[in-house]
């Protein structure tokens, strides 16, 4: 029994061994949480923008981890649309927001990212108000026309600058290797499912139970921050797939 248990456990070993990358040892860390700067590569405006849209940003300045470049400056990040709407009647100003998702570290692995975004016009719903009440007092007839007037579209200029965070540890090794998100285990074999995953999967149209099938199925590489989920909430993502995220992390 004793030698049996013995060798499960240096069977275990070794498996564990070969799910962590060979390069880890020699990988630079880059922690949750840390800070890097992104500019828009177009300008966004809510006049002409839609739900789901795809965004691109720019690294602004390199990223450095104990003396050595793990994000060159210029790598491109993507980021999604998530409510747009354009200005309205009776004043009501345009919506933009967006989040940053993911990057390239200068091994080619994905760099996980947290930001969200969210930015309103001016609106003029209180002066249409008392115009048009003004107005139906003295001219009743031109008194509708004044809720035709619209309020401000969301503009965002390009070259914006926007702090993001980065989503969880990542291991990022010399230029050309490849490590990824730090995790331990033989799931390292398998990628993990990251918000921008379960977007899409609602966006082509996947069901829920097929979404949340793979969410159990797959290591849970997302982000579960109040905005993120807000993020996905808006973006159609259910409540039933939402609950199994945070069953799953």
């Amino acid at each position: 029994m004793t030698r049996r248990m013995m060798a499960c456990g240096l069977a275990f070993v070794c498996m564990w061994h070969q799910a962590v990358p060979a390069a880890a040892a020699g990988a630079r860390r880059l922690p949750d949480g840390t800070r890097i700067a992104v500019r828009t590569m177009e300008q966004l405006s809510s006049a002409t923008v839609k739900d789901s849209d795809p965004v691109t940003f720019a690294v602004v300045e390199d990223v450095v981890v104990d003396g050595e470049v793990v994000i060159k400056q210029g790598t491109p990040v993507r980021g999604t649309i998530v409510d747009a709407q354009a200005k309205r009647r009776m004043g009501r100003a345009g919506k933009l927001q967006y989040t940053v998702n993911e990057t390239k570290a200068v091994d080619r692995g994905t760099i996980r990212l947290r930001a969200l975004q969210d930015r309103k016009g001016d609106s003029n719903v209180t002066s249409t108000a008392v115009t048009t009440v003004a107005v139906g007092v003295f001219v009743p007839v031109a008194a509708p026309f004044f809720l035709l007037r619209k309020g401000h579209d969301i503009v965002v200029p390009e070259g914006t600058r926007i702090d993001t965070f980065v989503d969880g540890d990542h291991l990022v090794g010399a230029e050309g290797e490849t490590t990824g998100p730090v995790v331990a285990g033989p799931a390292a074999a398998r990628p993990g499912m990251t918000n921008a995953d379960i977007l899409a999967m609602r966006q082509a149209g996947f069901g829920d139970e097929l979404i949340v099938a793979k969410i159990t199925a797959s290591p849970a590489a997302y982000s579960l921050a109040p905005t993120e989920m807000v993020a996905l909430k808006k973006a159609g993502v259910s409540e039933r797939v939402l609950t199994a995220m945070v069953a799953a992390k």
